[in-house]
């Protein structure tokens, strides 16, 4: 990555209000990967910038031009910025578009994590309509096989957080509602199991730690201190 997106990006972060630990919490990152950004010794990946347009409310165009409307930039048409990530994924600016190219040239218009997890999804929705109908029709269990599309959302999460390698995006609130609501309607447990709930600030007071700690787990240089 060029020293001018560089030098962008810190200017961002700081007209924004953020310290390089807020950003990095922010996307999910280590404070360290923020400081080589800014130092112009790595690149974000496509799914960091994105996230990085949305955090400063403007387009990927504005993000990586400095200072030119969007007619400037049409008007730079011989010109190019290129950013590639650690992946060799690179994303192309010129002409006013914008471009996903992978490591091979080919051209990709969604990040390696969505298209990943969009596939997990399809196969998790898949799923829980074939249970959802199997469990009502053979166990005759309309009344409580609805719960599986409370569940269905819990399972995509949890497949994100690994993704993503952050424990707190797994929803456990929704997995705590779809086993109590289970326990119930099928047990008639609405008491004592009402105390599921109460697992629910604890599951976020052990998982924020823990994202944090392998955010840090890398050691931090002089240099990555502001």
């Amino acid at each position: 990555m060029n020293i001018e997106i560089a030098n962008r990006l810190q200017k961002l972060r700081k007209e924004n209000g953020y310290s390089q630990e807020e950003l990095a919490d922010k996307l999910g990152i280590s404070r360290q990967a923020v400081s080589k950004w800014e130092r112009a010794e790595s690149s974000p990946d496509t799914d960091n910038l994105i996230v990085l347009a949305r955090l400063y409310n403007m387009s990927l165009d504005d993000l990586l031009y400095d200072n030119e409307t969007s007619e400037e930039i049409r008007q730079r048409s011989k010109d190019s910025i290129e950013v590639t990530d650690d992946e060799g994924q690179t994303i192309r600016l010129s002409d006013g578009k914008v471009e996903f190219i992978n490591p091979d040239g080919s051209k990709a218009m969604i990040d390696k994590r969505r298209i990943r997890l969009s596939i997990i999804d399809g196969i998790i929705t898949t799923i829980t309509l074939v249970v959802y109908f199997l469990w009502s029709f053979l166990a005759d269990a309309w009344y409580v096989s609805w719960v599986v599309w409370v569940l269905m959302p819990a399972a995509m999460s949890f497949f994100e957080a690994i993704v993503y390698k952050m424990t707190s995006k797994f929803l456990y609130p929704v997995l705590v509602s779809a086993i109590y609501c289970y326990l119930g309607m099928e047990f008639e447990l609405w008491h004592p199991y009402w105390f599921l709930f109460i697992t629910i600030p604890l599951f976020y007071a052990i998982a924020n730690p823990i994202d944090k700690f392998v955010l840090k787990t890398k050691p931090l240089d002089k240099d990555d201190l502001e």
